[in-house]
C-alpha cells in the first residue's frame, strides 16, 4: 500500500535519501523551491569551478591554453565525449560535444539523411519538440523537397500519449528514409519504448534518430544496444552545464568509413583530421569518428562548465539518480491525487514508472496564471501550452519536502483563486 503523502513522509524520505549529500554542492536559490531541472539545471560548485579554471587559464596564458595543462582546449571536446559516452551507452568515438542541439540536428541530417529513389520521407511523432520539426522542414527544403509532402507525422489518436504500436505501423511505409523521435515527450513526460522503436526502424530499413534532450542525465541510456543511428541532446537541463552549454551528439559507428573517418555533411576546419588541421591544406581530410561533426572552433567557455557538471552525476551514478527520480515523481503524482484533484488538477504524465521521464505534467485549465502565481511565491516550475504545469525535480538537489511544499502552495493558489491577478500577465519565457 502506498503511504498517504504528507510533510512527515517527505521528511522521512529526505532523511533516508542516499543522494541528499549532493544538494550542498549546488547553488540553491535562497528562499525558493526550484523545480525546473528539465528546462535549466542549477549551477553546481563543480561546474562553477571548472568554468573559472578555464577563465584563469585564459587570463594567465592566453593562446597557450589550447595545448597546455591537464585539459588542453584543443582536445577538451574529446575528453568530455569520453565521459559523456557511458551516460548514453555509446563508445567515446561515437560522441561529439559541440554546437547546440538544433545545430547538431542539422549536422546529423546533412551527414546521414540520404534520400534515394522512393525512400525520401522522414517520420516524426505528433508531439515532437518544435525545433526538431523546424530543422527537418528546413533541411527538406534545402534538399529541394516539399516538407508538406516529405515530412510524415505518426498519428497520435485521441490519447495525450504516443502509441508505439501506431508508430510501428507508420514505420512500415516503404517511402520512409528516416525517423526522428524523442526519448521523453517534453509536454507529457512520457518515456517512449526506445528499444522497440529502434528495432522496428531497423526491420523496415529506416534510419532512426533520437532527441534525448529531456532524458540525458536523469536516466541510463543504451544507444549502441538499441541500435539507434544517431541522437542529440543538450547539457543544460538534467546535466546542469548552464545556459547555452555546448550540446552532445551520437553517430553510430556503422556510419563511419572503414578507416574510422566521418565525412561531415556540414564541414568546417574542426571537421578536419586533427593531425592535418594546421597544415591549412586546400584538400579536405575528414576527421575521425563523431568528433568530425564539430564544424568550427569549440566554444570553450560554453563547454567548460560541463567538465564540473559531470562530476556529481558520475559520483552518484545514473542508476541511483533514476531510482530517486522515480521516487520523486511518484511522490508528486500521489500528492496531486490526494491534495489537488478535488480542485480540478489532473496528472498528464504516465503513472507507470517505466513509462515516464523525470518530470510530472500537472494539468489545469488555469495552468499559466497558476505557474506565474507559484513563481511569485518563490516556486519555479514551468508552463507548457495549453494547460500544463511541469514539476521537474532534480535527484541531485531537490528534496521530497520541497515537492510537498510546492504542492501545498499550488493548492492554496487554486483554493483562494490567487492566480486571477496573473491572468493577463504576459510571460515571454515560461
Amino acid at each position: 500500500m502506498i503511504p498517504k503523502p504528507s510533510r512527515q513522509l517527505a521528511q522521512e524520505l529526505d532523511a533516508n535519501d542516499s543522494l541528499g549529500k549532493f544538494r550542498a554542492r549546488f547553488h540553491i536559490p535562497r528562499d525558493g523551491i526550484y523545480l525546473d531541472g528539465n528546462s535549466l539545471g542549477l549551477l553546481s560548485r563543480d561546474a562553477e569551478r571548472s568554468l573559472l579554471e578555464v577563465v584563469e587559464k585564459w587570463k594567465a596564458g592566453g593562446i597557450g591554453g589550447w595545448l597546455e595543462g591537464d585539459t588542453p582546449w584543443f582536445t577538451l571536446a574529446e575528453a568530455l565525449a569520453a565521459r559523456v559516452a557511458p551516460l548514453v551507452g555509446a563508445a567515446a568515438d561515437e560522441i561529439a560535444i559541440a554546437n547546440s542541439m538544433t545545430i547538431n540536428l542539422h549536422q546529423l541530417l546533412a551527414t546521414v539523411y540520404q534520400p534515394r529513389a522512393r525512400r525520401t520521407k522522414v517520420l516524426i511523432d505528433a508531439h515532437s519538440f518544435p525545433t526538431d520539426r523546424y530543422a527537418l522542414r528546413s533541411h527538406l527544403r534545402l534538399r529541394g523537397l516539399d516538407p508538406d509532402e516529405h515530412l510524415v507525422i505518426a498519428p497520435a489518436g485521441e490519447s495525450r500519449f504516443l502509441d508505439e504500436a501506431e508508430i510501428e505501423k507508420a514505420l512500415t511505409n516503404p517511402e520512409l528514409q528516416m525517423a526522428l523521435f524523442p526519448s521523453v515527450v517534453y509536454t507529457t513526460g512520457q518515456l517512449l519504448d526506445l528499444p522497440r522503436l529502434c528495432r522496428a526502424a531497423r526491420e523496415n530499413g529506416v534510419i532512426i534518430g533520437l532527441d534525448m534532450s529531456h532524458s540525458v542525465g536523469v536516466m541510463p541510456h543504451a544507444l549502441d544496444e538499441w541500435g539507434a543511428d544517431f541522437a542529440g541532446w543538450g547539457h543544460y537541463k538534467w546535466l546542469n552545464a548552464g545556459p547555452g552549454a555546448v550540446a552532445g551528439l551520437y553517430l553510430n559507428r556503422r556510419h563511419f568509413a572503414p578507416n574510422g573517418m566521418v565525412d561531415a555533411g556540414l564541414a568546417g576546419w574542426w571537421s578536419v583530421h586533427k593531425e592535418s588541421m594546421f597544415e591549412m591544406s586546400d584538400e579536405f581530410f575528414p576527421g575521425m569518428g563523431a568528433s568530425a561533426l564539430q564544424i568550427g572552433t569549440p566554444a570553450v567557455l560554453s563547454m567548460a562548465p560541463l567538465d564540473g557538471a559531470l562530476r556529481p552525476i558520475e559520483e552518484a551514478g545514473l542508476a541511483r539518480i533514476r531510482e530517486k527520480s522515480i521516487a520523486l515523481t511518484e511522490f508528486i503524482i500521489n500528492g496531486v491525487d490526494a491534495e489537488l484533484s478535488e480542485l480540478g488538477f489532473q496528472i498528464g504524465t504516465p503513472r507507470e514508472a517505466r513509462r515516464r521521464g523525470g518530470h510530472v505534467s500537472i494539468r489545469h485549465e488555469n495552468a499559466q496564471p497558476m505557474s506565474l502565481a507559484l513563481r511569485a511565491r518563490g516556486v519555479i516550475p514551468d508552463f507548457r501550452r495549453p494547460d500544463v504545469i511541469r514539476f521537474a525535480p532534480s535527484p541531485l538537489y531537490n528534496t521530497f519536502t520541497e515537492c510537498w511544499d510546492a504542492m501545498q502552495l499550488l493548492r492554496e493558489i487554486a483554493a483562494t483563486q490567487a492566480y486571477e491577478e496573473f491572468e493577463s500577465t504576459p510571460a515571454l519565457v515560461t
